[in-house]
C-alpha cells in the first residue's frame, strides 16, 4: 500500500514586526487517491459517513470541480497538466488532515504527483485562508530525477494571513516522502524573512492498529487546528500585530519553475 499515517510537529514562527512562535504534534494522512476504498475499509471507525472519527470526502479538496461530480484525481490531473503543459500519468497522493467528526478543514494540502515511472512530478499546493474560507492552487514541479529535497520560490498570489500582506515571496522546500517527510514555507519580503512555516513527519504504515492508534493520538485533530489559529491569532491581536485588509487573488492558480528562484515579489 503506498498509503500511510504521517505524525510529527508543525511549527511556525514570525519574525516581524512581532515576533511569535509556536509548537504542535499532529497527524496527517498521506493517501493514494487509488487506494481511497482499500484504507477506509481498514476499520469501522473509518468511512464516509458524515459523522465518522476518520473519514474522507472527496469535495473536501478542489471544490469548484469535486463538487460538480468530477473525481478528485481527474481534478488534480487537470489542474497540474494545464500548468505544466504536459500530461500527468502516474499516481497521485494527498497529504492532509482526515475529516473528523464532521469537521474538515487543512490550512494546506499537498498533493505529491508522480510520473509513469514513480518518480515525483510536481506538488500542487490547495491553500485555505481564514477568515475568509477561499482557496488557491500554487503548482510547484519536481526537477527530473529528484532524489532528494528540491526548493522552489513563487510570488505569493493569495491573501492567506490578515496579519501578513499579500504581496510576499514564498521560498519553500519539500523533501520526497519517504520514512521521514519535510515541508518547510517561509514568507520574504525582499530580503526580510517574515514568518516561517515547517512539518517534520515520521512514516507509520497503515494497518487497522495503526489507524486506531492514530485516533487516540489525535481524537480531535481538525478541530484542533481550527482552534489553534484563532487562539494564535487573539495572542497575535494582544500583541499588537499589525492588521492588512484582505485583497483578491491573482487567478486562481499559480506555476513556479526552477528558473523561477531569481524571481522578484
Amino acid at each position: 500500500m503506498n498509503s500511510a499515517l504521517y505524525s510529527g510537529w508543525v511549527q511556525h514562527r514570525r519574525f516581524s514586526p512581532r515576533a511569535h512562535a509556536f509548537r504542535y504534534r499532529m497527524g496527517l494522512l498521506f493517501l493514494d487517491l487509488d487506494e481511497q476504498e482499500q484504507v477506509l475499509a481498514l476499520s469501522p471507525l473509518a468511512g464516509r459517513g458524515r459523522w465518522a472519527p476518520f473519514a474522507f470526502r472527496e469535495e473536501d479538496f478542489l471544490p469548484t470541480f469535486t463538487q460538480r461530480g468530477v473525481r478528485l484525481s481527474d481534478a488534480v490531473r487537470q489542474v497540474v497538466s494545464e500548468a505544466l503543459g504536459q500530461p500527468l500519468l502516474g499516481r497521485i497522493c494527498l497529504l492532509a488532515q482526515p475529516r473528523s467528526w464532521g469537521l474538515a478543514f487543512n490550512p494546506a494540502s499537498f498533493f505529491y504527483c508522480y510520473d509513469s515511472i514513480g518518480q515525483l512530478q510536481a506538488v500542487l499546493c490547495e491553500v485555505r485562508n481564514t477568515p475568509w474560507q477561499e482557496r488557491y492552487h500554487y503548482v510547484l514541479p519536481c526537477p527530473d530525477g529528484q532524489t532528494g529535497p528540491f526548493d522552489v520560490r513563487v510570488n505569493k498570489a493569495f491573501h492567506v494571513s490578515p496579519f501578513l500582506p499579500r504581496e510576499l515571496q514564498y521560498r519553500m522546500r519539500f523533501s520526497l516522502p519517504t520514512d521521514r517527510l519535510g515541508v518547510h514555507m517561509a514568507d520574504w519580503q525582499g530580503e526580510l524573512k517574515l514568518f516561517d512555516a515547517s512539518l517534520s513527519l515520521r512514516r507509520r504504515e497503515l494497518s487497522r492498529a495503526s489507524l486506531h492508534g492514530h485516533l487516540l493520538s489525535f481524537p480531535w485533530m481538525t478541530a484542533k487546528t481550527l482552534l489553534a489559529i484563532y487562539w494564535q491569532a487573539l495572542r497575535l491581536l494582544i500583541k499588537r500585530t499589525p492588521l492588512f485588509s484582505h485583497q483578491p487573488a491573482h487567478g486562481s492558480v499559480r506555476v513556479a519553475s526552477p528558473d523561477s528562484l531569481d524571481e522578484k515579489p
